[in-house]
């Protein structure tokens, strides 16, 4: 998830990204509200590298200050980005789903995003402001190849890998923080050992990133860990949800096919998920609708059933707490 064109020679404190590197890259669009730029104009300038460490192991990393506000669209490849933002904001959308970016100074945190299926990549710039962050993509091959044996739950790992945009946020530890540091701040090394360097450090973030997700994964409030039967409890009603989240739910009948009672069930969602079932019903047929309206340029009120709402009323309420919009701002304007 590359928040530029890379070269993978370009280092250094002079490089610049100008609106001309863009516009020779094949598959991607480029975009600005200032229409009085030339191809020969700078969009950022400091240091950038983006590189192929290893096939299906790409490093980016940026430390620049962003001249003017743009936005990129490209297709992004399945693979598990691994982020973590030092300075700056950025706003991405893969698909259906927007996500933010905002660092904060308190505490670094990182973000993991499984993209399970090739989807349409947007990323939106402000401009204005100095941007340091460090983005770490593997493919699932590479994964399934040399990350999953990296942690001991391979089983978690394999669910992951197939978790379709989810996202996972988690504070870094000292020894994320440290890798970080190293890879925006390498030791002096002869040329041939940078790569090799780079690659360790990332091989290591990357390792650390599913340890982290599938920690969490197995966490719930309170430091309590799921036993390995909620687990599977758990999977099995997030998947009856995803296959049946447009006909009529209960949650006595998501516990029956999770196998477990409805008290258990809506236990296990408070503590892996931080909400009710129901609430976690309502958030998946929210997407779906936002989807419909981005994609397939439904009507408010189809909208509104795809996601269950028999009011379009509560279900711009519901849209609007859920995205910070209102349906009407994401529909596209019929061509007819």
């Amino acid at each position: 998830m590359a928040a530029a064109p890379g070269n993978a020679g370009n280092e250094g404190k002079g490089g610049r990204v100008r609106v001309r590197d863009f516009l020779r890259h094949d598959g991607i669009a480029f975009d600005s509200p200032d229409d009085r730029l030339s191809p020969d104009d700078t969009l950022m300038k400091g240091k950038f590298l983006h590189r192929e460490l290893r096939r299906g192991l790409v490093l980016h990393v940026s430390d620049a200050i962003e001249e003017r506000a743009f936005t990129a669209t490209s297709l992004l490849p399945e693979e598990l980005s691994c982020i973590f933002f030092l300075e700056g904001s950025v706003d991405l959308s893969i698909g259906d789903r927007r996500f933010a970016f905002q660092a904060d100074r308190s505490a670094v945190r990182g973000v993991a995003i499984m993209n399970a299926c090739p989807e349409n990549f947007e990323r939106a710039s402000r401009g204005g402001q100095h941007l340091r962050h460090l983005v770490v993509s593997a493919t699932p091959e590479w994964l399934h190849r040399d990350a999953l044996e990296a942690v001991a739950d391979t089983t978690g790992g394999a669910r992951l890998l197939r978790d379709h945009l989810s996202e996972h946020r988690w504070t870094l530890t000292p020894r994320m923080m440290e890798l970080v540091r190293q890879i925006f701040s390498p030791s002096p090394l002869i040329p041939e050992l940078r790569d090799l360097y780079l690659e360790g450090r990332a091989v290591e973030l990357v390792a650390e990133t599913m340890a982290a997700v599938l920690q969490a994964d197995r966490r719930g409030a309170g430091g309590t860990l799921l036993s390995r039967q909620d687990a599977i409890c758990l999977s099995r009603a997030r998947d009856f949800i995803a296959a049946r989240a447009t006909e009529a739910l209960s949650v006595e009948t998501i516990a029956r096919e999770a196998g477990i009672s409805a008290s258990g069930l809506q236990r296990l969602f408070r503590v892996a998920e931080n909400r009710s079932v129901f609430d976690y019903v309502r958030n998946i047929r929210l997407e779906r609708a936002f989807a419909a309206l981005d994609r397939e340029n439904v009507t408010v009120q189809e909208a509104s059933a795809i996601a269950g709402y028999t009011s379009a009323a509560n279900f711009a309420t519901a849209f609007r707490r859920r995205f910070g919009i209102v349906p009407t701002a994401v529909r596209k304007a019929d061509p007819r």
